[in-house]
């Protein structure tokens, strides 16, 4: 039996694995009070009688806007160095990496209080930027693609083709409106042309939301990644335990 965690600004999301059930259910924590972030979901690890089994194993992972993704011959730089460039989220954080399976690190810092309370909890932990997971879980194409992730007003986009990832980058988007612009922003940046690359969308960016719909005014071709509407809405959480 296997727990799967997926920390986030507004809370956590957590589902429990077993072989019986090969989609949990996933349940959604949020906090009363955000700015009490850190005390809010130690206290909730704590009480939460779900969350205190034996487990065989413990995946978390953070959507986090502290980090950077370098190339492996960066790997032995000074992790503070690599995130010179990225705002702290809390006053105490330990700073982490993971390689990815095309070559590349991400580099990221969490909240050192609840690192600690982790592995305090749990004996077999694995820990995860969810770009990482995100992106070992893309099916690999020898077209140019566009993915975007939507989890809990948090966007990621990355951007493969036949020789690996071409882009990744994390954006905080309130509103459906910032989802389009990011989007488009990148897509500019590129250089794709809109008429002809493809956008594949996971998470909360079902086919009947709205800013889907939209999506498809300003991008010819949009859709989700896999018909499979309750595996797609929780791919990141539903992946986490390739990334063990």
């Amino acid at each position: 039996m296997n727990l799967n965690l997926l920390f986030y600004r507004e809370g956590f999301s957590y589902c429990i694995e077993d072989e019986k059930n090969k989609r949990p259910k996933v349940i959604d924590y949020k906090l009363s009070n955000e700015a009490d972030w850190e005390a809010g979901i130690i206290k909730e690890l704590e009480i939460n009688l779900n969350l205190r089994r034996n487990f065989n194993r413990v995946n978390a992972a953070f959507i986090s806007s502290f980090f950077s993704l370098v190339p492996a011959e960066y790997s032995v730089v000074d992790k503070e160095q690599l995130l010179n460039f990225s705002e702290a989220e809390f006053d105490n954080n330990i700073l982490l990496s993971n390689q990815t399976e095309l070559g590349a690190s991400f580099v990221y810092g969490i909240s050192q209080l609840l690192e600690s309370k982790l592995n305090a909890l749990y004996k077999q932990l694995s820990l995860n930027h969810s770009g990482n997971v995100f992106i070992g879980s893309l099916q690999k194409s020898d077209e140019t693609l566009v993915h975007i992730n939507l989890n809990h007003h948090q966007l990621e986009v990355a951007v493969t083709d036949a020789s690996g990832l071409i882009f990744y980058n994390l954006f905080d988007t309130p509103t459906g409106e910032d989802i389009l612009f990011y989007t488009l922003f990148v897509m500019e940046q590129l250089e794709l042309d809109t008429n002809k690359t493809e956008i594949k969308t996971y998470g909360e960016l079902l086919s009947d939301t709205k800013v889907f719909q939209i999506l498809k005014k300003y991008v010819r071709h949009v859709s989700q990644a896999l018909k499979d509407e309750l595996y797609l809405k929780n791919f990141t959480i539903y992946n986490l335990s390739k990334c063990e």
